[in-house]
């Protein structure tokens, strides 16, 4: 099948975007890779053509000109946001990028809630998704209200994340009481930010399901893909490091509830966990687009940017609705923090973590038909060392963790 619109990665510094130009350029889709950044790791991929753009939240109308001023072919060609702040661009301009270029996603009602955790939450308490104690605090007097209400640990996390992650680096703040909820939502009033607080959901990092979905133009789901965390970092709150393909009919049921509930449109992926002390799943969110693993559910048969580029361009879709389960994706560096994690608590051995770096299938930035954007992401080696120094570093400190800890409550899949 000749495909002759061009895809626009918007968004190609993490594994998201590098996975949907992995995904189509090598099915012979024209890929353009887009970012502000220009040491974004998806601009060296050998299967696009670099374009850098002005940053889509400080400079959107400049970014806009951008993308409206490409020269256009025969076919429209067709955009793919892949972060938070391109979802927000593409969604505040879609009526002028539709004069340009072809995409799929929710209604601007949809998406802006999505985006935003406070609007995402209360539409899937009105849908009825599970979902663990949440408040919604705008000033210190709701933060005193929620503190007695609370179930502890607690977790503050942002309305915005493209926002918050500039401001303090992290997904958000865990508490363990009513006075270090206090104290953390007086660093978040104070850097002018707004966030949520919810009851941690109990259970180990194999716990996490998340249920990703393509919905057509005309409305019908056109793909279906299940994966599980086995690790993750940071690993209390953090992206998975280590992913499976897996089946789940309670989890999937769950999460396909949700996104037809709100009568979804375009790729997302909704992300549960299953609460220990009830073996019931609770709802954490829905990322609406591309997630940071969606190379693995090309590799396990379900290429989601190609589906929906034949979507919209009028193609051949079927329906991708079935996987190879066992299929496994890593972020080799990132899980080396999290292994080391699992070490200094008697979790994992080395031979653990050599026999699972053997069974991945795919990776985050490595891949031998492409090999510049994982060494765009190491500096050439110098990521590595840097990774090799912490490690080394936090081995030092092994003794006094040990000596600190309780009894293990998380075991780490190593087979």
């Amino acid at each position: 099948m000749r495909r002759e619109a061009r895809a626009y990665i918007l968004g190609v510094s993490t594994p998201n975007g590098l996975g949907a130009i992995r995904s189509l350029g090598r099915e012979g889709v024209e890929v353009v890779a887009v970012d502000h950044q220009p040491d974004a790791a998806g601009l060296r991929s050998r299967y696009a053509r670099p374009l850098i753009v002005p940053d889509p939240v400080a400079r959107p109308e400049d970014a806009l000109h951008a993308l409206m001023s490409r020269r256009s072919g025969r076919e429209k060609d067709v955009l793919f946001p892949t972060s938070d702040a391109f979802v927000l661009f593409l969604s505040r301009f879609r009526e002028q990028l539709e004069e340009r270029y072809r995409f799929c996603i929710p209604s601007r009602r949809i998406l802006d809630g999505m985006v935003n955790k406070r609007a995402q939450y209360e539409e899937a308490m009105r849908v009825g998704a599970p979902l663990p104690l949440t408040f919604f605090p705008s000033d210190m007097s709701e933060v005193e209200d929620a503190a007695d209400r609370l179930i502890y640990p607690a977790f503050i996390k942002p309305y915005y994340s493209h926002l918050w992650h500039p401001v303090f680096g992290n997904k958000g703040f865990k508490v363990k009481g009513p006075k270090e909820l206090m104290e953390r939502y007086e660093e978040v009033f104070r850097a002018g930010l707004d966030a949520l607080v919810q009851t941690v959901i109990d259970g180990p990092n194999t716990n996490h399901v998340k249920v990703c979905a393509y919905y057509g133009l005309d409305g019908k789901r056109r793909a279906l893909f299940l994966t599980r965390k086995i690790r993750q970092h940071p690993v209390e709150f953090g992206v998975g490091t280590t992913m499976e393909s897996i089946h789940d009919e309670t989890a999937q049921r769950i999460g396909l509830d949700f996104l037809d509930a709100i009568g979804y449109r375009g790729i997302g992926s909704v992300e549960l966990k299953m609460d220990q002390r009830t073996g019931r799943y609770m709802m954490i969110e829905l990322n609406p687009r591309l997630w940071a693993q969606n190379i693995q559910a090309t590799y396990a048969g379900v290429n989601f940017p190609l589906i929906q580029y034949d979507d919209v361009t009028g193609g051949d879709v079927g329906d991708a609705s079935d996987w190879q389960d066992g299929i496994r994706w890593m972020d080799a560096f990132e899980d080396a923090r999290s292994f080391w994690w699992y070490r200094n608590r008697g979790a994992m051995r080395w031979p653990d973590l050599v026999r699972s770096w053997l069974r991945a299938d795919c990776h985050a930035y490595l891949a031998r038909d492409d090999m510049m954007p994982f060494l765009a992401h190491t500096g050439l080696g110098v990521e590595a060392a840097r990774v090799a120094v912490d490690l080394l570093r936090d081995r030092g400190s092994r003794s006094a963790m040990r000596r600190g800890r309780s009894a293990v409550e998380v075991k780490a899949d190593s087979a």
